[in-house]
C-alpha cells in the first residue's frame, strides 16, 4: 500500500512490484487522464529540475522512458553544452559534459510514469480517498494497513497491507499517527528560508539548442531565476526571492524582476518568447528533513519516503531525484528480505538525503565552502571543472571526487594561472589533499 500517487509513490510502487503481487495506490485526488496540474502537487505547475542521477534510476526503473518522453515532445541536452549556469563567480564554461539532462514539465513526468505503472496489472489506484489513519495489529508492533474513506463522504473503511509506504508528502501525517500508538515522532531538522517563487509559462519563437539557463542568488543581488525548455516549444520561468522580496506574476513586473538578477542571461531570453498564461506564486518556508533513522523503536511494516522523509527547498531540483533513489533502494532493501525493513531503509535513504540536504542548506564544513567557491571561480574558465562540479551538484559522483588530487591541482593552475607562486599553491594543496586536511588552509 502506497499512500500518494504522486512522482515519489509512483516509483515506489514500481520497486515494489518486484516483491508485492499487488501494489495499491492511494490518493486525495481524482487523478487527471493527462498531463495536468492537480490539487495535490501544488508546486506542479512551477520550473521542475529532474537532476542527471534522477533521470538515469528513472530509465532503470521503467526502462525506455528517456526516449517515450522524448517522443512526446521533452527535450534532451548535454548538460554543459545546452546549459547556462550562472554563479556569484560567472557562468561556467561551455563544454561537453556527457551528462544528459532532460526538459519536461512535472505534469507530462507524473503523468507518463504513472501512465507506464498502470500498465502492470499488478497495480490498483484508489482515487478520492482519504487515509485518516494506519491501522495496527494488536500488539501494536506492527502496521497492517491502512483506514481510509472517500474524500466525498462515507464509511471509513480497512485496507490490509503486508507493507505501507508513505509517499503523502511534507504534510504527512504518520509522525502524528505514531505517537498516538505509543511510538515517538521522529526528530525534525527545520531550515527556514522562506522562498517566494513567481512562474510563468512562455512558448518558443525562433529555438535553439538551450534547454536550461539558471541565474544563482549572490550577496549583493539575493534574487535568483531558472528557465527549462519543456515539451510543445515551451520554456517554464521561475523567479526566487526571500523574505518579503515578493517577484510579481504580471508580465512587466516579471521581466523588470529577471533584469535584477546577477547575470541577464534569463532577461535576455525572455524578449524572444511569447507569453502564454498570467503567471502564479509559490511560497516555501522551510526545508524540513524528518530523522526516522534514529529511532529507537519503530513498526514493522510501514516506511516513510519522498517529502514525507525530507523536503528540499526546490531551487534546489533535488525532490524528484532523491525521492528515485530512495525507489531503488527501498527495492535493494527488500532484495535482502523483509525483517527489520524500516530501520534498514531509513538508515540507507538517510545516506542519499545527506549531500544534497548539505547543498540545499548550506550545512557543509565552512573550509569545503570556500574550496567550492574556488572552484566554481575557475570552472568559468574551464570546462574540465565545470563538467565535475556538476557532476556532484546532480548527484552523480560523491563530492569527495572534487578534492581528488587531479581536481585540486588543476583549480590551483586556473585560479594562479601560469605566473609566480603557482608551484608552490600546488604542493600546498597537494600536501593538504594527501593529510586529509582542509585545502582552504592552503
Amino acid at each position: 500500500m502506497v499512500i500518494g500517487a504522486s512522482i515519489a509513490g509512483v516509483l515506489a510502487a514500481r520497486s515494489l512490484t518486484r516483491h508485492y503481487d499487488r501494489v495499491t495506490l492511494v490518493d486525495r485526488d481524482e487523478l487527471p487522464h493527462g498531463p495536468a496540474a492537480r490539487g495535490g502537487v501544488p508546486q506542479g505547475r512551477h520550473t521542475h529540475g529532474l537532476l542527471v542521477r534522477g533521470l538515469q534510476v528513472i530509465e532503470s526503473l521503467f526502462p525506455g522512458v528517456t526516449d517515450e518522453l522524448v517522443a512526446e515532445g521533452a527535450v534532451l541536452g548535454d548538460m554543459l553544452a545546452d546549459g547556462r549556469w550562472n554563479f556569484p563567480a560567472g557562468r561556467l564554461a561551455s563544454g561537453r559534459s556527457g551528462l544528459r539532462m532532460l526538459g519536461v514539465s512535472r505534469p507530462l513526468l507524473e503523468h507518463h510514469l504513472r501512465r507506464r505503472l498502470l500498465a502492470d496489472s499488478r497495480i490498483r489506484v484508489a482515487e478520492g480517498t482519504s487515509v485518516l489513519d494506519l491501522a495496527f495489529a494488536a500488539d501494536g508492533a506492527r502496521v497492517v494497513g491502512v483506514r481510509v474513506a472517500g474524500c466525498s463522504g462515507g464509511r471509513a473503511e480497512l485496507l490490509a497491507a503486508d507493507l505501507v509506504v508513505d509517499a503523502s508528502g511534507r504534510n504527512a501525517r504518520t509522525p502524528e499517527w505514531l505517537q498516538r500508538r505509543g511510538y515517538d515522532a521522529p526528530e525534525e531538522e527545520v531550515v527556514r528560508c522562506d522562498k517566494h517563487y513567481a512562474t510563468r509559462q512562455f512558448r518558443v519563437r525562433k529555438p535553439d539548442r538551450m534547454v536550461v539557463r539558471a541565474v544563482n542568488a549572490t550577496a549583493t543581488k539575493p534574487r535568483s531565476g531558472v528557465m527549462v525548455r519543456n515539451e510543445d516549444d515551451r520554456w517554464t520561468v521561475s523567479l526566487t526571492s526571500t523574505a518579503g522580496d515578493r517577484p510579481p506574476r504580471e508580465l512587466d513586473g516579471f521581466v523588470r524582476f529577471a533584469r535584477s538578477l546577477a547575470s541577464p542571461d534569463v532577461a535576455a531570453a525572455l524578449r524572444g518568447l511569447e507569453p502564454l498564461d498570467d503567471g502564479l506564486f509559490y511560497r516555501f518556508p522551510a526545508s524540513r528533513r524528518r530523522r526516522y533513522e534514529r529511532l529507537a523503536e519503530f513498526p514493522e511494516g510501514l516506511v516513510v519516503t519522498g517529502d514525507a522523509l525530507c523536503s528540499f527547498d526546490p531551487v534546489y531540483g533535488q525532490g524528484m531525484t532523491v525521492a528515485a533513489l530512495e525507489a531503488e533502494e527501498l527495492g535493494r532493501c527488500l532484495d535482502a528480505g523483509r525483517h527489520d525493513l524500516a530501520r534498514r531503509f531509513h538508515k540507507r535513504a538517510a545516506v542519499h538525503i545527506d549531500t544534497p540536504w548539505m547543498i540545499a542548506v548550506g550545512a557543509g564544513p565552512r573550509p569545503m565552502a570556500a574550496y567550492i567557491d574556488r572552484l566554481l571561480a575557475a570552472a568559468v574558465h574551464d570546462p574540465e571543472l565545470a563538467a565535475a562540479f556538476l557532476r556532484v551538484s546532480h548527484l552523480v559522483d560523491p563530492p569527495q571526487q572534487l578534492l581528488r588530487l587531479p581536481v585540486v591541482l588543476r583549480v590551483a593552475k586556473v585560479s594562479v594561472g601560469l605566473g609566480r607562486g603557482r608551484h608552490d599553491l600546488e604542493k600546498r594543496l597537494a600536501q593538504r589533499v594527501q593529510k586529509g586536511l582542509p585545502v582552504d588552509a592552503a
